[in-house]
This record gives C-alpha cells, sequence and structure tokens, in this order.
C-alpha cells in the first residue's frame, strides 16, 4: 500500500483466474475505504481486456437506438445525458450506457463486458459480504452495470452523493489511459473540507474505491478541444452501482458530517476510558 497525497492511497493487486486479489485482505480494504479515503486499485486486468469492453459497448450501440424516455431500469439502453439530473440535482454531460438485462445481451456483447463487470461484482461481493448474481430484481437492489463516456470538449458531471446503503463503496474502473486515449477529467472528492482531485493518478485497469456517500463529481473536460458525441476520445470507465430505483434517494443536505462524527467518536472514546 502507498499514500499518494492526503486520503489518496494506492494498493496493488492481482488479477488471478478472472478476479482482483488485492495485497491486503479485503477487510482492510474496506476499512480504509470507510476511514474514508479515496483507494485505487492496481488491479492488472489486461488492457486488452479493458479495450474489448469499449469496442463491445460502441459496436452496441451503434447498432442500438438511443433512448429518448424515462430510465426504464429493466432493459439495456444508452442514452446522451445532458441536464440537471432530477434525483441528484447535479448538472450532467455524457454518453452513458446501461446493462440492467446483461446476462440476455447479444453473445457478442455479452462475453466482452462480463470479463470486466464479473471481476467487479466478485470483488463488490468480497468487499461487503454480498453474494449478488446480475439481474433485475423487481421492488428491491440489483447490479446496474454501466459503460460511461466522457467525450472530449466539455463533457462531466456535477458534484453529486448518494446514500451509504445498500451500495457501501463504489467502483469506477478505467478503460483507457490518461495521457494518451484522453488528457483531461477525473473523478474528484471532498472529505473533511479537503479537495480530492484523482485526474493523473488513474491508469487504465484501475479501480478507485470510495466511501458510497461522499460527495463526488466528474472534472469537465478540456474546453480546447472541439465537443463531439460521436467521437470515441475522451475519459471510458465501468461502474458497477447496486442500485435499486424504488428506494430512498440521497437526503437533500450534503453529508458533511464527517468532522462532527469525528469528534462524536473521539468524545464516546474519552468518556468510555473515563
Amino acid at each position: 500500500m502507498k499514500e499518494l497525497s492526503k486520503y489518496l492511497l494506492q494498493v496493488n493487486a492481482e488479477f488471478k483466474n478472472g478476479e482482483i486479489v488485492t495485497e491486503i485482505p479485503y477487510e482492510e480494504v474496506m476499512r480504509l475505504v470507510n476511514e474514508p479515503n479515496i483507494v485505487i486499485v492496481k488491479t492488472n486486468i489486461p488492457e486488452e481486456t479493458l479495450q474489448k469492453a469499449v469496442d463491445a459497448t460502441r459496436a452496441w450501440a451503434e447498432k442500438t437506438p438511443l433512448a429518448e424516455g424515462p430510465d426504464t431500469f429493466v432493459n439495456n439502453q444508452h442514452k446522451r445525458r445532458l441536464h440537471i439530473a432530477k434525483i441528484q440535482q447535479a448538472p450532467q454531460l455524457f454518453h452513458d450506457h446501461t446493462f440492467d438485462d446483461l446476462t440476455n445481451l447479444e453473445e457478442e456483447y455479452k462475453r466482452d463486458l462480463l470479463t470486466v463487470f464479473d471481476p467487479m461484482r466478485k470483488f463488490w461481493n468480497a468487499l461487503t459480504g454480498n453474494q449478488e448474481e446480475f439481474g433485475f430484481k423487481e421492488g428491491d437492489a440489483y447490479l446496474h452495470p454501466q459503460v460511461t463516456h466522457y467525450p472530449m470538449g466539455g463533457s462531466f458531471f456535477g458534484r453529486h452523493w448518494h446514500p451509504l446503503n445498500p451500495q457501501k463503496v463504489g467502483q469506477i474502473l478505467a478503460l483507457n489511459q490518461y495521457g494518451r486515449d484522453y488528457h483531461s477529467g477525473g473523478t474528484g472528492y471532498v472529505i473533511n473540507d479537503t479537495i480530492i482531485e484523482t485526474e493523473g493518478f488513474q491508469d487504465m485497469g484501475d479501480l478507485l474505491l470510495f466511501r458510497y456517500d461522499l460527495p463526488h463529481w466528474v472534472s469537465p473536460s478540456s474546453f480546447a478541444d472541439r465537443f463531439s458525441w460521436d467521437d470515441p476520445r475522451g475519459r471510458w470507465v465501468a461502474i458497477l452501482p447496486f442500485y435499486n430505483p424504488w428506494g430512498t434517494p440521497a437526503e437533500h443536505k450534503e453529508p458533511q458530517g464527517w468532522k462532527e462524527q469525528i469528534q462524536t467518536a473521539k468524545k464516546a472514546t474519552s468518556e468510555a476510558t473515563v
């Protein structure tokens, strides 16, 4: 494990038989996430595997009409998001590909997407103690695979946050390489009034882990580039929310109570030792 900056840690891992195996126990990884810290896991997933996931997503999207209506949360769809999110009240500009019916996706695309999402699923299960499989569940939380493209020229996702449960820990897997495939834009966080920017720290194959109720955002890609929905350049990431469309959304008040929580914990510890 290595400290990259305040609240930003790096943990090495091996990719064995389709699973992400960290150099420290999964329980220790979760402890670091919950302190809280942003943890970058060097998964060592082969670049070829990651590129195939991007290629499969693009090929599928080219033959699939863009979704225009409200999200259904039960099918596979892709949408150009350019609005202020109703629940999160955060401005958005990115191309979202969601695979809520991944198991019924055409085999030629499903194969290459599962080589990325299945390791993410197993890793999240190992971190959280769950045993979730892919598949929609009416009225309950389920795994919600997404591939997101942030085009060059001004794409972004505004500052927002989520309920901690049932997700517990968020995952953002880099599918391409900063400095080669894109040169601006990255995920930022705030912990104890400290801004943590991960731009330039996350390489292709790196998995960002974060406590799910931390405020976070995706910084804009440079406006020096011309924007185009059809340009494949830009940042590509895979994420795997454990999402309940019928669940309680995050509170309107931003969860900035870390200092209060720490002080409360210190007070309780002090009183217990008296």
